[in-house]
């Protein structure tokens, strides 16, 4: 496979104020901010924060680290030490010259699969999760089934109640806004054989 037009990324090493950033959720927009970038600008921050139980759980995959994609001019990057958010950007020495030293993307697609498997293993029936690929891509549901790898989530429209049975890792906690953000209706929790009698659901 060819991986020369695949994204690399930049490693940013934080202070403690990029880390309660980073714990807080609001890192990336921050970074994006600095660097001048549009909202869509990649930038991953191996934090998590997902509601269970009512309380704020936090997943910390690698502690004190951002990875923001490369592309733009590298003074961008080394200008990120000037902020009281970056303590270090990662660069070698070529020919006495700074240069930024790059991760290819297979590392950090490795450590966002390492995060959504950790959010993943602690889904419980009735968590509220956003699902993240297929069909439903984007909306927010309630685990109603656990399997070995794959769940099943319940999204509620005003007039259907649909079952889908996806992988485990496209299923991610739902964010307070994601669960305010009224993709999901209020209802009685059913099992799956329950929906399926009653004649309420697509499978």
């Amino acid at each position: 496979m060819d991986h020369r037009d695949e994204t690399t990324w930049a490693t940013l090493e934080l202070t403690k104020a990029g880390e309660l950033k980073a714990i807080e959720g609001k890192l990336a927009g921050s970074l994006r901010s600095l660097l001048g970038v549009d909202d869509f600008f990649p930038i991953f921050v191996p934090y998590a924060n997902y509601v269970k139980g009512g309380r704020t759980v936090s997943v910390r995959l690698i502690e004190g680290y951002a990875f923001v994609a490369t592309g733009l001019a590298e003074t961008k990057y080394f200008s990120l030490e000037r902020s009281v958010l970056v303590a270090k950007v990662f660069s070698t020495s070529v020919n006495g010259l700074r240069v930024l030293h790059t991760l290819p993307n297979e590392r950090v697609r490795e450590m966002r699969s390492r995060l959504v498997e950790s959010m993943s293993a602690d889904l419980e029936l009735g968590s509220k999760v956003r699902i993240t690929g297929g069909n439903y891509r984007d909306l927010v549901g309630t685990v109603i089934d656990l399997y070995d790898k794959k769940v099943a989530v319940k999204v509620e429209f005003r007039s259907l109640t649909s079952i889908t049975v996806i992988p485990r890792n496209l299923a991610v906690f739902a964010s307070e806004e994601d669960q305010d953000g009224g993709q999901i209706f209020e209802s009685e929790t059913l099992s799956l054989d329950e929906l399926v009698a009653r004649g309420e659901v697509l499978i």
